[in-house]
């Protein structure tokens, strides 16, 4: 009996590559999720450095045109930290996305390797067969082989 081969082996492979492409992507995008929340951290603590120098000045003394500049920097600061929390949304959104593409993919993978499983199962028994075929053969024409002997 020739070799077992599974026929959808090369589906079974590229779906396997792509589990692995997409794993790749989500760890991408969870490097920038980090890279993000670290820009948003730091842009807060501008804004807390900011804020205290500020009120430290207007303890003692300022200049007018100082505090428009320190509401007008504290505002920036403010409006990018809201832009960087609208980026990091969406990368929110496609982790999540990404993360059901992996679950889907690999309940295709799993798929296919039960059907290759079932297939290899039914190999197994055809040959175990074929050999229980081959052993009666060899026992019937062993023994008529030494009853003629006699």
């Amino acid at each position: 009996m020739k070799k077992f081969k599974f026929s959808l082996e090369k589906i079974l492979q590229l779906k396997e590559q792509i589990l692995k492409n997409l794993k790749n992507d989500l760890s991408f995008l969870q490097m920038a999720l980090k890279e993000k929340d670290a820009e948003i951290q730091d842009l807060w603590s501008k804004y807390y450095k900011t804020d205290n120098e500020y009120k430290e000045k207007s303890s003692k003394s300022i200049m007018p045109y100082e505090i428009a500049q320190y509401k007008d920097y504290m505002t920036y600061i403010t409006n990018m930290i809201k832009k960087k929390e609208e980026e990091k949304s969406v990368i929110l959104k496609k982790i999540e996305a990404k993360k059901q593409e992996i679950i889907n993919m690999n309940i295709e993978i799993s798929t296919l390797e039960k059907l290759k499983d079932k297939k290899l199962a039914k190999y197994n028994y055809k040959v175990q067969k074929m050999e229980e075929v081959l052993i009666e053969e060899f026992v019937s024409n062993s023994t008529s082989v030494s009853a003629e002997a006699n």
